[in-house]
């Protein structure tokens, strides 16, 4: 007989482990050389820690609108990785024990901030929702000025890919970012 803590369990076990493919999904395309290339990303650490916010925004939004309990707990895992991922990169930067927790936590707080306004601005009407992408873009300094369209287009074109997918699919990390289209 399986008790109440083996069924939570095997919940959290199954989100940890779509919460993994996912973050393995949005690192890949978050890192993609093309968006600094072009300019849609700026290369620096801050500038692709903002990349992987941008990418675990829409994966999130997207399970939030799967709505399951399975659902918000992947998305609640990958947001762990996503920290943990910004804790590592600092650890291989160098960064002693000592400012580590500082820097994380300076770092997590941006993220959040971005993730919320990003959320936002992809949840608006059609009609407004490009002008508010391209709004949040350009305040939060997320691309090369002059750029902030073609980031806004690429993270809608990204969005409208996630939500064509079918929950299964976005729940094993099984689905195919859009690239950013060459000039």
């Amino acid at each position: 007989m399986v008790g109440f803590s083996g069924i939570w369990n095997g919940r959290g076990r199954k989100a940890k482990a779509a919460a993994r493919a996912l973050y393995a999904r949005v690192a890949e395309a978050a890192l993609d050389t093309g968006l600094y290339a072009q300019g849609a990303a700026i290369d620096t650490f801050e500038g692709r820690a903002a990349m992987v916010t941008a990418h675990a925004a829409l994966v999130i939004g997207r399970l939030r609108r799967i709505g399951s309990a399975q659902a918000r707990k992947t998305a609640e895992s990958l947001n762990h990785l996503v920290l943990d991922g910004f804790d590592a990169s600092f650890r291989e930067l160098g960064v002693g024990d000592s400012s580590i927790a500082r820097k994380v936590r300076k770092l997590a707080e941006v993220h959040y901030g971005i993730g919320k306004t990003l959320s936002v601005a992809l949840d608006q009407p059609a009609p407004g929702r490009t002008g508010a992408l391209i709004d949040t873009i350009q305040r939060n300094g997320l691309t090369q000025p002059g750029q902030e369209g073609r980031l806004a287009e690429y993270l809608l074109q990204n969005q409208a890919a996630l939500d064509a997918t079918t929950d299964d699919s976005i729940l094993a990390g099984n689905f195919d970012w859009s690239t950013l289209r060459q000039d």
